[in-house]
């Protein structure tokens, strides 16, 4: 992995589909990050795949420094990292300026600038058709004003790529995951995800902000594809295929 470190720079708007172009022919995941990286003018780019086993080996191509990826495997941070969860949790792309920060995830942002890690980002969450979810994260240390200017320029393509590592990643993860995995809907896959967190269809309404019948036929279609009895069996199921990270 490259400890490279750049500071108060620009970022950089090259010729897209170039780039997208480029991305797609590298050989493997780490190598379309580190060009990511360098193409695009960002601090460091990681992609991070979510999984149901053990969270102190999660499924991890990053550019950041090696000292930062084993301190943060080392102390547990995958439980504090406040762009995980939000990552996970959500279908949106963000910037992290605007996340609302605990005291604890601000002892963790303050670690990783401590590491060298940008102070800034955008983070892409990634929902394959077969449901997995997944990361692209870029930190930067450019400004907040670039930053923004940056993404409104360059959300669409910034998607693209994401999908494209994700792809990658999976082929080295696992070579023949596609064939293993039901294929769920990322609306099915959201409501699972909700039930197995202990919420029930009307709470999962409020939360999507859908109809009650709605979540309850979305759980329905769900429990039918992964051709189980019972939506607890749906649950322990998706967990098992690592379809939900819950």
């Amino acid at each position: 992995m490259g400890d490279k470190m750049q500071w108060g720079h620009m970022l950089v708007r090259p010729d897209f589909p170039d780039v997208i172009d480029t991305v797609s022919r590298m050989p493997t995941s780490e190598s379309a990050i580190l060009f990511i990286r360098d193409t695009l003018g960002f601090d460091h780019v990681t992609y991070q795949l979510a999984l149901s086993r053990p969270r102190n080996a999660p499924f991890i191509r990053s550019s950041y420094p090696a000292q930062w990826i084993s301190t943060y495997l080392l102390r547990g941070y995958v439980d504090v990292d406040p762009i995980v969860k939000k990552a996970f949790s959500s279908t949106q792309p963000f910037a992290w300026h605007e996340l609302k920060l605990s005291p604890s995830e601000l002892e963790f942002m303050a670690d990783a600038r401590s590491h060298g890690v940008g102070d800034k980002g955008y983070t892409i969450p990634i929902t394959d058709r077969f449901s997995r979810r997944a990361a692209l994260t870029l930190a930067t240390s450019t400004t907040i004003e670039d930053l923004t200017a940056f993404i409104a320029s360059s959300a669409t393509s910034l998607a693209q790529i994401a999908h494209i590592v994700h792809h990658k990643a999976l082929q080295e993860f696992s070579p023949d995951a596609s064939a293993q995995a039901p294929v769920l809907a990322p609306r099915e896959a959201e409501c699972l995800l909700w039930t197995a967190r202990g919420k029930e269809a009307k709470a999962i309404a409020a939360i999507l902000n859908l109809s009650e019948y709605t979540v309850r036929s979305y759980l329905r279609t769900a429990r039918q594809k992964l051709e189980c009895k019972t939506l607890s069996q749906a649950v322990a199921k998706a967990i098992q295929r690592e379809i939900i990270n819950p």
